[in-house]
């Protein structure tokens, strides 16, 4: 007879210190409403590991591993297969009592679409190091060698200021102006892992910049004026934009909007921050023109704690 336990984790968007966070800027980090969940099912009639991803139903990774030493047997998607393979003996070294037992079954279900970018593998660290007794923000340095703010998300029950190697402190972010916040999707997604052993490897960053961050996380956090927060957005977009030399998204694609727009996580893809005094019907039409058809309300997407 099988015995399953089921996991949860939220996924995320970081409102402030991209980049920068990586050396040790403090960041907002916003967990989502929507994430991932983990179903565990042992003592399944079979001599190794099966493994599923699932979204809306349908299969979209599948994989067999061996309960001896983690190793692919056979994959749907070989280069996915030995991620997963790699954080299962990772996963070995941080808890030497972590084992896989043979009739193991895994399945996973996202609840967004894979390509928003929301965390994919950020909530599977999770996931799987809750199963495993193991700590997420080491297992998620061992495998993809990101900041961890994500891995902070996974498990907050709302927004975070965020340090690296440092305790996460839950914040409240009590915007009057919430009902004139968007979430739009920019169409592509930035592969994070690439994208983050790109700036370690070219960037040499000043302390000045990491103050200057750390100081407009504070301003957005504190903030209950629109317009007070639409010049924040526009400060951080060209302090970041001068570091990676790259220009602010409204002013590359965006500049006839009327408001403010931000890039959040990694410039050129996933989401973008919306503030502006129009209306939904008449931003998601904007956006729409511009073809990007995916646009949420802050209060739809964004998890905010009950007390909040």
């Amino acid at each position: 007879m099988s015995l399953s336990t089921t996991y949860r984790a939220n996924g995320k968007l970081l409102l402030t210190g991209e980049y920068l966070v990586l050396h040790g800027a403090k960041a907002i980090a916003l967990p989502l409403q929507v994430g991932q969940h983990m179903r565990v099912s042992e003592g399944n009639n079979f001599d190794s590991v099966r493994w599923e991803a699932l979204y809306e139903g349908e299969v979209w990774f599948s994989c067999w591993l061996s309960p001896e030493d983690f190793s692919v047997i056979s994959a749907s998607h070989p280069e996915k297969a030995e991620t997963l393979s790699r954080i299962f003996r990772n996963l070995g070294k941080l808890n030497p009592r972590f084992s896989l037992q043979a009739g193991t079954w895994l399945s996973t279900t996202l609840e967004a679409n894979p390509e928003w970018g929301f965390g994919s593998s950020s909530t599977l660290i999770s996931l799987l190091s809750q199963w495993a007794g193991a700590d997420p923000f080491a297992l998620n340095e061992l495998v993809f060698n990101g900041s961890g703010f994500d891995i902070a998300c996974a498990t907050a029950d709302g927004p975070v200021f965020y340090v690296r190697n440092q305790p996460v402190k839950p914040i409240s972010l009590n915007y009057p102006f919430a009902g004139q916040l968007f979430l739009v999707y920019s169409g592509q997604k930035k592969r994070t892992a690439d994208e983050v052993g790109k700036f370690l490897k070219n960037k040499k960053v000043s302390a000045y910049l990491v103050d200057e961050v750390s100081a407009l996380s504070d301003e957005f956090w504190s903030c209950t004026n629109q317009e007070i927060f639409n010049k924040l957005i526009g400060c951080h977009e060209q302090l970041t934009g001068s570091l990676i030399g790259q220009r602010p998204v409204r002013e590359q694609f965006f500049a006839d909007f009327e408001g403010e727009i931000k890039s959040l996580g990694a410039w050129g893809g996933d989401f973008y921050l919306v503030s502006t005094a129009l209306p939904f019907p008449q931003v998601k039409k904007y956006f729409e023109n511009k073809g990007l058809s995916t646009v949420f309300r802050w209060d739809n997407l964004i998890l905010k704690r009950e007390n909040q």
